[in-house]
């Protein structure tokens, strides 16, 4: 015992080597975290348990721990379980919220009272995910490298996170966590995550209908009035091959990039201007997105950039286009007599040539 406790006051400092690490491989004490854990689990030594968990575990925790925390439960108990893994939830869901979602849902096989913190700790960790500068962000020297590598949101986040939080039957817990992804589309995208998501939680819960659950419906109405208010309408093309432009630079080559760009006429111009000036314009271009390819012609001296219009900015709404007009059918698919059904099936017709 005497040994585990000079291994688990040393490991702190060993953690925060990590951050020298690689960020496109698992930090290299991610297997020893839960080898850690798993050799406390079998000396019962819970007071060590609870300090190699709060002081190494919650500061680099990725989710590969999981396994070993469930075990953990059996040594510390409920209540002081549920208090270590709550507070890892809390600090962690900004950044590992899949990982979170994840711990919630396997605690939830045997559920325990207790573990409603954990619940709730999930829950309003929430309103720090996607945000750059959360104040929740406890560990922020390691989040600046970890962020980089860490995967997207999938629809099984959302899905395993209601999984979780409807065993505690507290309706407020599920409708909080609904209002909570329903109010930042930018971070929790209907078309990416949530519809996706709200098709497989109806599909585990066949034939439960999205009406029957009021989270599940909020999010349901959230989603496709996001949807209507974007592809109700078909987008329209440009009429014509203006773009707005608006340079901080004055020079001369800029100032006739600028009366291309917002020429409604012209589509491609031509540039015959020295090396420098043409880099010049090539990064103005890419900085401003400007939808316009540029290439050089290397016939004759100075070269000539060749400035193309182009429609890109429409291509891409396009893409989201169909893929809102799919995300419809999918909504009428689990509600069909609602209103906003009926509103979505004309939307649908309309994107029909």
């Amino acid at each position: 015992m005497a040994v585990a406790q000079r291994i688990v006051e040393a490991w702190p400092a060993d953690a925060r080597r990590s951050y020298s690490y690689s960020i496109n491989t698992t930090s290299p004490e991610s297997s020893e975290r839960a080898k850690m854990i798993a050799a406390l689990v079998k000396l019962k030594a819970a007071a060590l348990l609870q300090q190699f968990v709060r002081d190494v575990v919650t500061s680099t925790y990725d989710g590969s721990e999981n396994a070993a925390l469930l075990t953990s439960v059996r040594v510390l108990g409920d209540v002081d379980a549920a208090a270590v893994l709550s507070a890892l939830v809390g600090a962690r869901m900004p950044h590992r919220p899949s990982a979170c979602a994840d711990l919630l849902l396997a605690l939830t096989a045997n559920p325990s009272p207790s573990f409603r913190k954990v619940a709730e700790a999930a829950v309003a960790g929430l309103d720090a995910i996607g945000m750059e500068n959360s104040q929740a962000d406890t560990f922020k020297r390691w989040e600046e490298l970890a962020d980089r590598s860490k995967q997207p949101l999938a629809p099984e986040f959302i899905a395993n996170l209601f999984s979780g939080l409807k065993h505690f039957q507290d309706p407020t817990l599920c409708e909080a966590a609904a209002e909570k992804l329903a109010s930042r589309p930018e971070v929790f995208h209907p078309t990416a995550l949530v519809v996706p998501a709200i098709e497989r939680i109806c599909a585990e819960q066949d034939p439960l209908p999205p009406a029957v659950d009021p989270a599940i419906q909020h999010l349901w109405t959230s989603a496709a009035e996001f949807l209507l208010r974007r592809s109700e309408v078909p987008p329209q093309p440009p009429s014509d091959w203006r773009l707005h432009a608006e340079f901080s630079c004055k020079c001369a080559e800029c100032r006739e990039l600028q009366a291309f760009a917002r020429d409604p006429n012209e589509s491609v111009h031509r540039f015959r201007i020295r090396q420098e000036r043409r880099s010049h314009l090539q990064n103005v271009i890419d900085q401003h997105r400007l939808d316009m390819t540029h290439v050089t012609d290397r016939v004759g001296s100075p070269q000539t950039l060749v400035c193309t219009k182009d429609r890109r900015t429409f291509k891409a709404r396009m893409k989201e286009y169909h893929d809102e007009i799919a995300a419809m059918c999918t909504l009428v698919k689990l509600a069909p007599k609602s209103a906003l059904s009926k509103r979505m099936e004309a939307a649908v017709k309309a994107s029909t040539p």
